[in-house]
């Protein structure tokens, strides 16, 4: 079984982040880290940026007799640097002009004015105040490109474990899921049951079937988000494709009647018949969960500009202006949506029709209602000779 090789996996993974936090509590990676965090609202940064200007300024007081006023614009540079690995570019470029003006009025002579009468030191002040802006919008560039790579990087790794869990926990489920299914399957086929108890099989066995595609939902998810999808595109017959979408769903329709218009010439299309049938067979039963029942759900199928369109429309509210772009992303749901589901159903089907270089489109119909199309490439289908009976 899966549970001895991926579950296990991901605790360690786990254990061995947490050990690791713990033997670098005091790492100079995490004071700088938490630093960093601490720093988040711009106000702090820009306090930050005059504390450290005032301090270092208390510190050049007290070494000038030793180095001298010039060197002194050194340390002030080394400040800016070393202040660009935690602030923003604004604050970045307050200390800037902190340094340079501080500089100039307390050491360049003559000393508290602002005006510098040595032709070297005028040079010199322009020349700091170029190199230190420079170097420290470059360090706060490297630091903002290193702090995206650092989040790409954890992104990355946290959905890998998110589908390597979702991936286990999946198939951990389908063991037990088809033992209550095959058990509910032989209580129901006793007659010594009474007709209560077989209403309640029959509960067990429908909640069994339901929680068995919401299982397989998750897996097909997984296999998207992964890319594991590996389709295999041969020329398919259209209407047998509806005929066999519909046969695997019958238990889930019966409540609707579906209309289906196929043009008898309707030639045939290079698909994944399996990953095509199971996108049919999801638009199907969304159309036929969110109508009301006796209505009717109409496939229709036809070519247009060399693509083939395959359409599921259905007779209900229809779907909200603002969610027709974002009807096919993973776990959305509309407001019309009906609690038990997942969100899962319509990605799956983007997922599984674009892997084959094919598209969908959801819209909502004039007449009331909504409207899925499948498009898949039709431009070099053969055409069928008409069956002559």
């Amino acid at each position: 079984m899966v549970s001895g090789t991926h579950i296990p996996l991901v605790h360690r993974q786990a254990a061995t982040a947490k050990a690791s936090r713990g033997r670098g509590q005091f790492s100079v990676p995490t004071i700088l880290n938490a630093l960093s965090i601490s720093l988040r609202p711009p106000w702090r940064q820009y306090v930050l940026a005059f504390v450290v200007f005032a301090l270092v300024t208390a510190l050049n007081f007290l070494i000038q007799t030793w180095v001298g006023y010039q060197a002194i614009a050194l340390v002030y540079l080394l400040s800016v640097v070393l202040l660009a690995l935690f602030i923003n570019r604004g604050a970045t470029l307050l200390g800037t002009f902190l340094t340079a003006a501080g500089w100039n009025f307390f050491f360049a002579p003559p000393a508290f004015a602002f005006n510098i009468s040595d032709a070297y030191d005028n040079m010199m002040l322009l020349t700091y105040f170029v190199v230190t802006l420079t170097v420290g919008q470059l360090t706060t560039r490297l630091r903002a490109q290193r702090d995206a790579e650092l989040n790409a990087k954890l992104l990355a790794e946290s959905e890998r474990l998110g589908r390597t869990l979702l991936n286990s926990v999946s198939h951990e489920f389908r063991t037990p899921i088809a033992a209550i299914s095959s058990a509910a399957h032989t209580l129901q086929s006793t007659s010594e049951l009474t007709k209560e108890q077989q209403n309640l099989v029959a509960e067990i066995e429908s909640a069994g079937a339901r929680l068995n595609r919401v299982v397989q939902s998750l897996l097909s998810a997984a296999r998207i988000q992964s890319g594991q999808v590996r389709p295999k595109i041969d020329w398919c017959d259209i209407a047998d494709l509806v005929r066999t979408t519909l046969r695997g769903i019958k238990d889930q329709i019966y409540s609707h009647r579906i209309r289906i218009f196929l043009p008898k010439n309707l030639p045939l299309v290079k698909a994944d018949f399996v990953l095509t049938e199971q996108a049919l067979a999801n638009l199907v039963v969304n159309a036929v969960t969110y109508t009301a029942p006796g209505t009717p759900v109409e496939i229709v199928g036809q070519i247009e500009n060399g693509f083939l369109a395959l359409t599921v429309s259905d007779d209900g509210p229809g779907l909200p202006a603002d969610q027709l772009e974002r009807v096919f992303d993973p776990f959305q749901r509309g407001g019309t949506t009906k609690t038990g589901g997942l969100g899962l159903g319509l990605a799956i089907v983007k997922g599984f029709i674009e892997v084959q270089g094919g598209s969908v489109k959801a819209m909502n119909r004039g007449v009331g209602g909504a409207s899925f199309t499948i498009y898949l490439n039709a431009s070099d289908s053969p055409s069928l000779p008409q069956e002559i009976l």
